[in-house]
């Protein structure tokens, strides 16, 4: 009788437990407000359970022999909601919640009642506030993956709870604190296999060690990943990590020397070791470890010569350092060697000797801008795996081996910017086979003789720069349609001009120089017995056109001298008037073009600012759009266009541009800024691009520069304007930075003259739209590249039309400037009312992603408003609208625009007031832009139902 009972009270049990399963499951669902693909909302239906109560059918869920759900996986399905985690807290068989690549939000909170959990994944969702509590309950969990959310509080208070967890990943948050792993239960040291602290705010010294001076001893972990965080001081050994194969510190503030340890055979089995963009000092030591594959060391401040062992690395990246000597010294490093890359170092000496059986490996040879000398050996054309040379910016001279044009593996060839000469030698080409070059870069060399018909046989060729060299005779006709660069200006070709290229390429693919290349049915040489006979009717007009242009061009220079003479009478552009030229930000009136007569052709020359000729400071008045000085005819001869000393460094492939075509390019000074003054570009084939012209003394060296910028030329955002490329000349005025230029206004503008110009009035859901799209970008910049914008105002967000699709310009160029010229970029946001509080108190004010957040409130109250923080007839935005929601006059605030055309939107309003307040709240109080992006989503969603 009482087995009977016994198993009657398991059964009830049993189906009481399923029971309240599936009801948690369905209270769950209430929070999941989007699902795109219907699978979870369509299938978690309370029809559809098995006999035993158990969810089995239903998308993601899994359960025992029992019915007790085991398993929730929902990764991927792009979720919008929240995700209740008090509902689910009756799971108690639940081992696997897996819910990654979704947009939850919420908090972790009663995580710790899911006492069987093993794996927890919630990465890549909008989930926010502290780190869980009470997860040392969890004595089970085996995976932990937080990453790409928006958890923030100091990181030990997870690490000193965590018992026997193998996988931990908090990387992309917004933790704070050290990492005191010394802190940490001992089950978790001799447990962990795979650690991923990167994109967070950790600060201070790797391992501390909790006070103790005791670095924990970690018996199992093989990945450790602490990239991107501010980390400083002294790098460990890690001898205390056995079994470490990967190990990721780059874009830190470590410093001192590189330890030794690391690169020896008898420390560890270390496989991939990335230390880039630190400040580490000292030498490279002879690498003896055999495990080690991959050694990052680039963007440092490493000295000394070149390592003369690598062991069995295959990748070695140590560039954009300050390391000197032969480069020959690699001819000791082995058969391991796969990808080599070496520029922007100090190296000299040769090549590579004439004869070696090393680099039969070799895949990728990068060692530019040096001081190399020498000649290329032949024996680089026999390397069987070799696809990219990027040997550009050094003196090397000599002829081009013939073998390394028809090479079968070869794909990037790039030598600019050094001394060869001779011809190209392509008679092998068109029997060589299947040619594999897709971008070639010869420029700026003394290359001569005539272009080679083979060059035809280059069926994958995409880019072709010859350009300033000494080639002559005819241009071939059949180059491959795949042709997307093709540049030979600067040279001394001639004849037609292929019918092909004239309707793919612009005039600068071609000018200055060539003068005898014949490009229009116009250019037809006259016959010789015509030639010095000309018939009186084209001599008399071309008597009047010479006297003609002598008066124009008098008045020009008359109306020239005037304007530059009112110039330096007291035109100065103030933040004031930077303010008025940005927020307008329209595309001014072309530059004059001057037409003048010279011998019996006419040359027509453009007014032009010489960005990188001539130092912007000629003109007193940046916003002029008279030119600086004026440049020669685009018909000139090679000789006489000056070969630049600098550097042109490019991010966006879909960019076509060489420094000197942007030296030539027409520029409108559209505004200074506290940084500079920012230009208005237009190249020869009408692209337009902003450059920004870094004031002296602005930029940071180089190598810093370089490494900076290299990181925020690669971010992309449909809502930003991304950076394209940027020029370092060898003088301090010349530093420039180029992304494409928007011809829109920008969010000042529309909000102080849309009234007065002929622009559309921007509606509450264009309002709403703009927030978004700012909400979205920053999130993005906070999020998955861990740094702010730090110069967030109105006149750097343009709306574009039609949409009105907001664009943030001028991101994170507090990364590339001074501290003096970001206190200076600090006060004048500040003046304009963009800068939180605790910034007045701070001896040096940082821009952070709390002080961005900051801002973004600001815009935010602007957009409610329709006043814009600064101007002269409002002052004081922010602190009109605290007072009134102080006195509950919140209502008032509003612009009457958007009241009176949507009266019932006022409940949005209120929404989006108690966001903008809560951002514009003391810096603890203040949320994350996920959380912030996440509830403005909520509040249109609200909106439009």
């Amino acid at each position: 009788m009482l087995i009977i009972c016994w198993m009657i009270l398991v059964l009830v049990t049993s189906v009481s437990g399923s029971s309240s399963d599936f009801e948690a499951l369905l209270e769950l669902k209430k929070g999941i407000h989007t699902d795109p693909s219907g699978k979870l909302l369509t299938s978690w239906d309370a029809n559809a359970l098995s006999s035993d109560k158990c969810p089995q059918s239903w998308y993601g869920v899994s359960c025992s022999s029992s019915g007790d759900v085991t398993s929730i996986d929902l990764n991927g399905l792009g979720l919008l909601g929240d995700f209740s985690f008090p509902a689910i807290v009756g799971l108690r068989k639940l081992q696997n919640l897996s819910i990654s690549d979704n947009h939850f939000s919420g908090t972790l909170s009663k995580i710790a009642s899911l006492k069987s959990l093993k794996h927890l994944d919630v990465s890549n969702n909008m989930f926010r506030g502290s780190l869980p509590s009470g997860i040392d309950d969890l004595d089970k969990l085996k995976h932990l993956d937080l990453r790409g959310n928006s958890f923030s509080g100091e990181a030990m208070s997870l690490f000193s709870q965590l018992h026997t967890v193998e996988y931990v990943d908090v990387s992309r948050n917004s933790l704070s604190g050290s990492l005191d792993l010394g802190l940490a239960k001992s089950s978790f040291v001799s447990s962990v296999r795979y650690l991923n602290v990167s994109g967070n705010s950790l600060v201070g010294e790797l391992f501390a060690g909790g006070g103790d001076g005791i670095i924990p001893f970690f018996d199992s972990l093989e990945v450790f990943d602490a990239s991107s965080n501010r980390f400083s001081g002294y790098l460990p050994f890690f001898s205390f990590v056995v079994s470490l194969k990967i190990l990721r510190l780059q874009d830190n503030q470590f410093s001192a020397s590189l330890p030794q340890g690391l690169l020896q055979e008898s420390s560890t089995v270390l496989a991939d070791l990335d230390l880039s963009l630190n400040q580490l000092e000292g030498p490279v030591g002879s690498i003896t470890s055999s495990t080690l594959k991959k050694l990052n060391l680039s963007s440092n401040r490493l000295t000394g010569s070149l390592p003369l062992k690598v062991g069995h690395c295959a990748i070695i990246d140590l560039s954009h350092n300050n390391i000197s000597g032969d480069l020959s010294r690699i001819q000791s490093w082995g058969d391991y060697v796969e990808t080599i890359r070496l520029n922007s170092n100090s190296l000299t000496g040769t090549l590579l000797p004439s004869q070696t059986s090393q680099f039969l490996r070799l895949t990728s040879l990068e060692a530019a801008d040096n001081s190399l000398q020498g000649v290329l050996p032949f024996i680089l054309g026999t390397y069987p795996e070799l696809k990219e040379i990027d040997l550009s910016h050094n003196q090397l001279s000599g002829s081009i081996p013939g073998n390394l044009l028809v090479s079968e593996k070869l794909t990037d060839l790039k030598l600019s910017n050094n001394n060869f000469s001779g011809s190209l030698p392509l008679q092998d080409a068109s029997s060589a086979g299947n040619l594999s070059l897709t971008n070639i870069d010869l420029s700026h060399n003394s290359l001569s003789g005539v272009l080679p018909e083979e060059l035809t046989s280059f069926r994958n060729l995409v880019t072709l720069d010859l350009s300033y060299n000494s080639f002559e005779g005819n241009i071939p006709d059949g180059l491959p349609e795949s042709l997307k660069v093709f540049i030979v200006s600067a040279n001394n070709l001639s004849g037609n001009l292929p019918e092909s290229l004239l309707r793919r390429f612009p005039d600068s693919a071609f000018r200055p120089g060539n003068e005898l290349l014949i490009g229009t049915p116009k250019d037809i040489t006259v016959g010789s017995k015509h030639k010095y006979h000309m018939k009186s009717s084209i001599k008399a007009a071309l008597i009047i056109g010479l006297v003609v242009g002598a008066a124009l061009l008098a008045l020009v220079c008359a109306w020239f001298h005037f304007v530059v003479k009112r110039q330096h009478d007291g035109e100065k552009m103030d933040v004031t008037e930077e303010k008025s030229s940005l927020q307008k930000n329209e595309p001014s009136p072309s530059p004059e073009k001057i037409s003048v007569p010279s011998s019996s052709v006419t040359s027509t020359s453009t007014a032009n600012a010489k960005l990188l000729v001539s130092s912007p400071r000629v003109s007193e008045n940046p916003s002029s759009q008279v030119s600086s000085s004026i440049h020669d005819s685009p018909a000139r001869s090679r000789q006489t266009c000056a070969k630049l000393d600098g550097n042109l460094y490019i991010f966006d492939a879909s960019l076509t541009l060489t420094a000197e075509e942007l030296s030539r390019a027409p520029a409108e000074a559209m505004g200074r800024s506290c940084h500079g003054t920012l230009y208005r570009a237009v190249l020869s084939s009408d692209t337009v691009l902003a450059v920004k012209w870094l004031r002296e003394g602005t930029a940071k060296g180089k190598t810093e520069f370089a490494r900076e910028i290299k990181k925020l030329g690669n971010i992309k955002h449909p809502n930003l304007v991304s950076l394209q490329a940027y020029y370092w000349g060898p003088k301090e005025h010349e530093k420039l930075i180029i992304s494409r230029y928007i011809d829109a206004p920008c969010l000042a503008f529309y909000l102080q003259e849309a009234g007065l110009v002929n622009l559309p009035p921007l509606l509450l859901e264009n309002r709403l739209k703009i927030t978004l799209d700012i909400a979205t970008c920053l999130s993005y910049l906070h999020n998955e590249e861990a740094i702010p914008h730090g110069n967030l105002k109105s006149t750097n967000v343009l709306l574009k039309p039609p949409e009105l699709t907001a664009l943030l310009t001028d991101y994170s160029l507090h990364r590339l400037i001074t501290p003096e010229a970001t206190s200076e970029q600090v006060v004048d946001a500040a003046a304009l009312g963009y800068c939180p509080p605790e910034f007045a108190s701070s001896s040096k004010p940082y821009p952070s992603l709390k002080s961005d957040v900051y801002a973004f409130g600001v815009i935010l109250l602007e957009l409610l408003t329709g006043k814009v923080s600064g101007d002269s007839d409002d002052p004081g935005v922010v602190e009109w609208v605290v007072l009134l929601a102080g006195q509950n006059r919140a209502s008032e605030c509003f612009d009457p625009s958007i009241v009176k055309t949507h009266a019932s939107g006022s409940g949005v309003l209120i929404d989006v007031l108690q966001i903008a307040l809560s951002c514009i709240s003391q810096a603890p109080e203040r949320p994350d832009m996920k959380s912030v992006c996440q509830e403005l989503f909520r509040i249109v969603l609200k909106g439009t139902n």
